[in-house]
């Protein structure tokens, strides 16, 4: 909602509207009388005094007005769906992979756009991209075709709404359905009998491909299973997430460290450690990595750029396939088989999205995590059972079956 001096707020940046004067020399250049620039993300307070500043620039402009105050509701002619792209590549913190792949869906369509102005854009032309990216010779997947349209469309409703320099989105309520080709669901008895059985976690023995991180091998998967982390989550962890001081041993999922990241602000949370992963040794292995004086709990796992797992995720990919568990169920499916277990066992909704990560509704989601709700959490973890599934071994058991031992290595700086 606009404010009588021109102020209004659209997501979290302020903007100015500015009407200008029927003889006013730049009235030409906006056919609608009014020139709207952004003020940026502040306070209210800040955008008064910025908007002051722009007000008396704007009448008194004698020239088009530049950089300095565009781009925004400039003349419409002027602006192609890159300009948008470079813009909304500023706008915001994204990772290096939104970038790329936001980049790969723009260069489709100006293929086949032939990359007319915005204003020119029209929805016939919508509907034909839409049909280009699902043609059979291109062989694009479903998702890939779907991804790519959806992109285009999020630059184009960044032009609309934030940038307000095409009155309309002309793509709006064009949608392009994708195939369910793999639903993501939980692991089954038997696929969880194939994984764990391995001698991996029968006998200790960790892989030598440099992808897995060696414990890390033994350690994420097991921790997938009984905490329903996203994979990304668990491979950041660092030995100060752990928290075993109270009564209720407990993994921090966080951002605060340096490169961790979260997918999303419901992802911050505390997740009480399972009994079965105390029993492991889980919580022995942690102080022998901070004996160390290692800050990762991985040391061994080497991180990709902006995407925490990415090559355990490509080495866990292959060693299912080598076992005979290709595709599904993969990684984030441990997520689903938590979800399946715990509302199996009648934990409410609200808990199980808790422990899992995902945004609570209602006025649940406002509370604050107390020692009473870390009990009922973990209350809630003790009821995944997987009694059907091999029992993995005790770390300190892999000495008695002469076993190399990974953690002795590296207090002997191997």
């Amino acid at each position: 909602m606009a404010h009588s001096n021109g102020i209004f707020k659209r997501g979290s940046s302020h903007y100015l509207r500015v009407a200008l004067p029927l003889s006013h020399a730049l009235r030409h250049q906006y056919k609608s009388g009014k020139v709207i620039i952004s003020l940026g993300a502040c306070s209210y307070r800040e955008a008064l005094t910025a908007a002051a500043i722009k007000r008396a620039q704007i009448l008194e402009a004698k020239e088009p007005i530049t950089k300095n105050l565009a781009p925004l509701s400039g003349i419409p002619s002027t602006y192609y769906l890159r300009d948008i792209y470079d813009r909304w590549i500023k706008s915001k913190p994204l990772s290096n992979d939104a970038i790329n792949t936001c980049m790969r869906a723009l260069l489709l369509y100006e293929e086949q756009t032939n990359n007319p102005p915005l204003h020119l854009l029209t929805r016939a032309q919508g509907d034909n991209f839409r049909a280009w990216l699902q043609e059979p010779e291109r062989k694009t997947s479903s998702k890939t075709a779907y991804d790519r349209f959806t992109w285009v469309k999020t630059l184009l409703k960044y032009a609309y709404r934030d940038l307000e320099v095409i009155s309309r989105h002309p793509w709006e309520g064009i949608i392009l359905f994708k195939e369910t080709t793999n639903q993501r669901r939980p692991w089954s008895n038997a696929e969880l009998q194939t994984l764990f059985g391995q001698p991996l976690f029968q006998k200790y023995e960790l892989p030598k491909d440099w992808r897995c991180g060696k414990d890390a091998a033994y350690w994420i998967p097991l921790l997938g299973l009984y905490t329903g982390a996203r994979l990304s989550e668990l491979a950041q962890l660092r030995t100060v997430d752990i928290l075993s001081a109270g009564e209720i041993s407990s993994i921090c999922i966080t951002n605060l460290g340096i490169n961790q990241q979260l997918k999303t602000l419901a992802s911050k949370r505390t997740i009480p450690i399972h009994s079965a992963l105390i029993e492991l040794g889980f919580l022995e292995y942690v102080e022998k990595i901070k004996a160390l004086g290692r800050d990762s709990l991985w040391p061994e796992l080497k991180q990709r750029k902006n995407k925490p797992g990415g090559y355990f995720s490509n080495w866990f990919g292959e060693y299912k396939a080598q076992i005979g568990l290709a595709g599904y169920p993969d990684f984030h499916c441990f997520r689903h088989t938590v979800r399946s277990q715990l509302g199996e066992a009648e934990v409410p909704e609200h808990v199980i999205d808790s422990i899992l990560g995902h945004e609570i509704k209602g006025s649940t989601g406002a509370k604050i995590y107390t020692h009473r709700t870390l009990n009922t959490l973990k209350n809630a973890i003790e009821k995944l059972n997987y009694q059907k599934i091999p029992c993995a071994i005790h770390v300190n058991e892999q000495k008695n079956l002469g076993k190399s031992n990974t953690l002795h290595a590296f207090q002997h700086g191997l």
